[in-house]
């Protein structure tokens, strides 16, 4: 499904072109996109929380790091405001849940040795004004 994606935004899709098995669309973007026009990626809901989790993970981790990627909702690490908030909704309607904490616990474990604190707090989504 990602390699479908490609460079997609999330968004909200309301007649999709594609849906996959488990639920993701691909189609036009409805709702606020800021200027952008064209389709979007919506996540299975019970994917959603977790791709949001993991974008805030990856922006607070590589902010100032980046220096590519000026792309349609984001540029380098930081997540453009309308990408931003569908993420943050997202991540309310999907709460972290015993998969997401295992899948944590494996990444920990086993390959990076760092945790997603995302996932671990997902209060601290709440404390950071601008990712």
């Amino acid at each position: 499904m990602n390699g479908l994606r490609g460079n997609l935004p999330f968004g909200a899709v309301s007649s999709p072109r594609y849906t996959s098995t488990n639920g993701c669309k691909i189609g036009a973007c409805v709702g606020d996109t800021g200027d952008y026009t064209g389709e979007c990626f919506e996540a299975a809901d019970v994917l959603k929380g977790d791709l949001a989790r993991t974008y805030f993970y990856l922006s607070t981790l590589y902010a100032g790091v980046w220096e590519c990627c000026d792309d349609v909702a984001t540029n380098e690490a930081s997540i453009d405001a309308w990408e931003e908030q569908l993420l943050r909704d997202w991540h309310v309607a999907d709460p972290v849940d015993d998969v997401e904490m295992k899948r944590n616990e494996v990444i920990f474990e086993q390959y990076q040795h760092n945790r997603n604190p995302f996932i671990d707090h997902p209060e601290y989504v709440d404390l950071i004004k601008d990712f």
